[in-house]
This record gives structure tokens, sequence and C-alpha cells, in this order.
């Protein structure tokens, strides 16, 4: 479809909410005495998509993605019946809530106009990410540089803020591959993505995004041009962290990255966690079908003497909490989402691809990213349809004049 054509099309209200829902990943850690703010601005727009979905005000379709989410769900909230204190209740409503904003707006048929609404949602993320990261000027501690991220005087874990950049970085390299207006500003933005990323310290956080990336290169790049064009761009970022932002880091940061400190420190004690979550669980047949009930990890490791509370790995998490049904369960999830965007939306199965490397090192239940990447390859766009039943769809259209 020419841009002229795309540009012609019509802006509904459900993707402005979408926009809306997006550019307030960051508020996720705002919080306030009725919760977090984010949460605040989803229950209405939560509403609003619901209130127009019912009044016919919208085309909608379902998929696999719908289906096997609203299955892990349902037997998330059954393990209630099981294990059932304030932590895991508090956690499975976030994540009923977070399959609800799911359906809401993932269900919709979206044009082309409307998609790249949202892949600009997701670069203004990632500007406002780079400003807090460029405005804190906090360390961690005495003994570690490694800069404490701040939202609105709200502290961020780093490795949940590095996953905040992987659609911004993504959308931005497939602009500059489109050679759009001002796409020496998308340059510009990874490479101060890039600074913020280490200027976190997140080891996890470097790997996931960087993963995601060099899968976008393989999957992305259609023809000589843009491979000429991405090795260049590559070549000029890797020359500018190299030379200009690695060498402004505080010293204990730049050491962090090395292989020797990544052995030394066990990944910063997720090895012995892993290794006493995986005994702990494989000592009970009941524990290894069923888990011991969702965030249960807490008071297992809290009564081993650990200081942290999560396995800080998706599949072992699951696995302790939920078993192997559970556990089941959420790789078909991830199963639904990569084979919904193989060769079909090749930026979005690279975001979640880039999730699967984080989720080496952060537990995913009520993890905002990866509920929002999940809705983008979970949406269906005008482009994708069968054609017949986009005329159908245009037809609909019509008939609603």
């Amino acid at each position: 479809m020419m841009m002229n054509e795309t540009n012609k099309q019509p802006i509904s209200v459900d993707c402005i909410l979408v926009c809306l829902y997006f550019t307030a990943l960051p508020l996720t850690v705002v919080t306030t005495p009725w919760g977090s703010l984010l949460k605040l601005i989803s229950i209405p727009i939560a509403v609003i998509l619901g209130a127009r979905l019912l009044l016919g005000r919208c085309h909608f379709t379902l998929n696999y993605i719908h289906f096997t989410y609203t299955v892990y769900i349902l037997y998330t909230v059954a393990l209630l019946l099981m294990y059932r204190n304030e932590s895991s209740v508090t956690i499975t409503k976030d994540m009923a809530l977070g399959l609800l904003m799911l359906i809401m707006i993932s269900v919709r048929i979206y044009n082309e106009r409307e998609r790249e609404w949202m892949e600009t949602a997701w670069i203004i993320v990632g500007v406002v990410c780079v400003i807090a990261a460029l405005t804190s000027t906090e360390s961690l501690s005495k003994t570690e540089s490694r800069a404490v991220i701040r939202i609105f005087g709200f502290e961020e874990d780093q490795n949940h803020f590095c996953a905040y950049f992987i659609m911004a970085m993504l959308v931005s390299i497939k602009r500059i591959l489109q050679r759009r207006k001002f796409y020496p500003l998308y340059i510009l933005l990874i490479i101060l993505s890039f600074y913020s990323i280490f200027k976190t310290g997140s080891r996890g956080g470097l790997i996931g995004v960087l993963a995601g990336i060099f899968v976008y290169i393989l999957l992305g790049m259609k023809n000589i041009k843009s491979r000429i064009a991405i090795t260049i761009v590559g070549v000029l970022v890797g020359v500018a962290v190299i030379t200009v932002v690695f060498p402004n880091l505080p010293e204990d940061v730049r050491e962090r990255y090395s292989v020797e400190s990544v052995m030394e420190s066990g990944g910063t004690g997720r090895f012995e966690i892993w290794g006493y979550l995986l005994n702990y669980t494989a000592r009970s047949s009941g524990r290894m079908i069923h888990g011991s009930g969702v965030f249960s990890s807490n008071e297992i490791l809290s009564k081993a003497g650990f200081l942290n509370g999560v396995a800080h790995n998706a599949y072992i998490q699951v696995l302790s909490d939920e078993g192997i049904i559970g556990l089941f369960l959420f790789l078909t999830v991830i199963a639904a989402c990569l084979i919904r965007t193989v060769g079909r939306q090749t930026l979005y199965v690279c975001a979640f691809i880039s999730l699967l490397a984080f989720s080496m090192s952060l537990t995913f239940y009520v993890f905002k990213p990866y509920l929002n990447i999940m809705m983008m390859c979970a949406m269906t766009f005008e482009k994708d349809l069968p054609e017949n039943v986009l005329r159908t769809t245009q037809r609909g259209d019509q008939n609603n004049v």
C-alpha cells in the first residue's frame, strides 16, 4: 500500500486509546493511594474499548493467542484454591486485568495508518525513557555506580527499565531502513538508548535488546541495499558506543559487562536461586505437576535464607509456582505468539524474541513490556487479512456510513 493511501486511512478512537495506553508504559512504577498510575489509566481505557466493542463500533477477530493466554490465566486463577495469600491474590488479579486489556486491545482490526501511530507511541516511550536515564544522577550505592532510574520520583528496576527500549529501538531501525524523514534522529535515539541501558549496568537488559536487534537484522533485511544500510548504521552506532558511550561510564559499571564479572558473581546470585528452586520443586511429585502456588517462591526462598523472593527466570518461576502444567501452558502462549507473527510481522516476532532473552533474568507474571508486546503479536491488521475478509469488512464500513 502506498504511503499517500495510508495517510488517508481514518484513525479510530480505539487506536488513540491504545496509543495512550502504550505511551503510559513507563508509569508502571508510579504508585498512587489507589494503585499504580498505569492501572488507573488502564481501567477507563478498558471500559471504553469494551463499550465500543459491545455497541458494534468496530470490527473484531479472535485468534489462538487469545485462546491460549485465556486458558493459562484460568489455570493460574484455579491455583488460588491451593495456595492463597495477599501477594498471590494481587498478582493473579493483575494477570486477569492484563488478559482483559490484551483482549480489548488486540481483538480489533486496525489499518496501516493506525499501526504507524502505535509504533510512534513506542518511539515516544523510548524518548521518555532516555530522558529519564539522562536526568538520573543518583547511584545505586557508594560502592556501586549503577544509575538509579526514577520516573516521577519513583524508582524503577534496572532490568525492567531496559525492556522499555525493545520496541522503540526496533521501530527506529525499521524507519531508518525506510529512509523516513529525519531518520538521523532515529540513529541518535538508538545511541542514547544504548547509553541508557549501559548506565543501568543491566547485563540481562543489554543481552535482551541485542538479541531482538540481531534477529531483526537476519529476518528483516529483504535486499542487499537494506543489508548495506543497516551494516553502515550498525558500524556508526558501534563506533559511537565504543568510543563515546562506554568510556564515559563509571569503571565498576564497565567491569560488570565482562565475562569474568558474570562468572564471579554467579549472575548476581541467580544461578544459586535457580538451582535451589529446581531442586526444591523436583523433591515432590505434587510440586512438579501443579507447583507450589503463584508467588510461593517468596516464602520458599525466604525460609532458605535468600534475600530475593523471585527466581529471576520466567521458566523456573512458572515451574516452581505452577508446575509442569503451568509451564506447558506458558510455553504454549509463547509458541502461539511466535507462530502467529513469523512471516507476517517480522518486527513484532523479533521484539518477542528479545523478551525471551529477557526471560532468563526476569519474571513475567505482570511484566508490562511482556504483555504489551504480546498485544502487538495478537493484533490483526487489514493488510494481513485474506482479501475476501477485507472486502467484507470494507462493505460493512460502507453500510455503517
